[in-house]
């Protein structure tokens, strides 16, 4: 993996601070003194230098090697962390539509060793409002460690999904105080946001009933002012009489 310039400097000045701490207390050791150190320094200072850039040249290279190799294996941990968090959501789709199928493969994904995709898991089971699989959902995340419990609380509380109650109200009253209390927080935000998600949809649903209302009455006013007024009584008026 090629790593970033800023990466590279900040490793070769690193190596760059530490490597002339080493070659300073070395030297004066060597020398027998400070103040001969000093001495020899200043008469032989390219020979230091040329000391020192094969020093850090020495370390920082394995040291890049190290570091690019690690983010290597990050970076493609993440990219199989994506790609299989895309499944889920496939998954999830079908699990929705009624496929046993792919709700038992759910369930098997919240022992995944990627973390992502256990959060998806839990998050579409959670979607399912299913006795049976809530509590086989319940069961396995209670045994999960804080770090998978904290992180599962950040999704449910990013979906900002009513159906992610249950799920929240079992986890703010997990055995670890963290866990809890930061359910608690979650558990909070999404029933009001959910509420005040219903307020909005009671109004407009009694704003669209009284707009219907004056639609209807201003039809009748319409309809009655176009329709032709009615004969008098009696019939029509009788034609004038002939004066012959």
């Amino acid at each position: 993996m090629r790593l970033r310039p800023g990466i590279t400097l900040l490793v070769f000045a690193v190596v760059a601070i530490l490597m002339w701490g080493v070659t300073t207390t070395v030297g004066t050791t060597i020398a027998g003194g400070k103040q001969q150190f000093q001495a020899w320094r200043t008469a032989h200072w390219r020979t230091l230098l040329l000391i020192w850039a094969a020093e850090v040249a020495a370390v920082s290279i394995p040291a890049l090697v190290v570091v690019g190799r690690r983010m290597a294996s990050l970076a493609e941990q993440q990219e199989q962390a994506v790609v299989q968090a895309r499944g889920v959501g496939r998954l999830a789709v079908r699990a929705l539509q009624g496929d046993d199928g792919a709700v038992k493969r759910l369930l098997a994904l919240l022992d995944d060793p990627q973390a992502p995709v256990r959060w998806q898991s839990a998050r579409a089971l959670a979607f399912l409002d299913d006795a049976a699989v809530e509590k086989e959902l319940f069961r396995k995340v209670r045994y999960w460690d804080v770090d998978l419990k904290l992180g599962l609380v950040d999704v449910l509380r990013r979906t900002m999904d009513i159906r992610a109650v249950k799920l929240l109200r079992l986890l703010s009253r997990d055995r670890n105080p963290m866990v809890a209390r930061k359910a608690g927080s979650a558990l909070a935000i999404v029933t009001s946001r959910s509420g005040s998600i219903d307020a909005v949809v009671a109004r407009r649903r009694k704003e669209a009933q009284a707009k219907a209302k004056r639609d209807a009455a201003r039809a009748r006013r319409d309809g009655a002012a176009g329709r032709p007024s009615s004969p008098p009584p009696g019939g029509p008026p009788a034609p004038p009489a002939d004066g012959h």
